[in-house]
């Protein structure tokens, strides 16, 4: 992918509730060569930074795994560009 992809994702943000909190992630970075993503999470008022695997689904589109076990599937997609 282009350089220009990776702008067009960076910052984007995303909230995801799991039935007890509600997780922001915001894009960092994305390493399409490593097929790795890096996201800022806030959770309960507390800041983290992790980097993920990329994945792709059977449709092609990029996705993360999150959570404990790693059951939440977090798609790229589903990130708005923050203004």
């Amino acid at each position: 992918m282009k350089e220009t992809s990776v702008n067009k994702y960076y910052l984007s943000e995303f909230s995801y509730d799991d039935g007890e909190y509600e997780t922001t992630f915001n894009i960092i970075d994305v390493d399409f060569v490593n097929q790795s993503i890096t996201v800022a999470i806030t959770r309960c008022g507390k800041i983290t930074q992790d980097t993920f695997p990329l994945l792709r689904d059977k449709d092609g589109k990029l996705y993360f795994e999150h959570g404990l076990f790693y059951e939440n599937k977090i798609q790229l997609d589903d990130f708005d560009e923050v203004n």
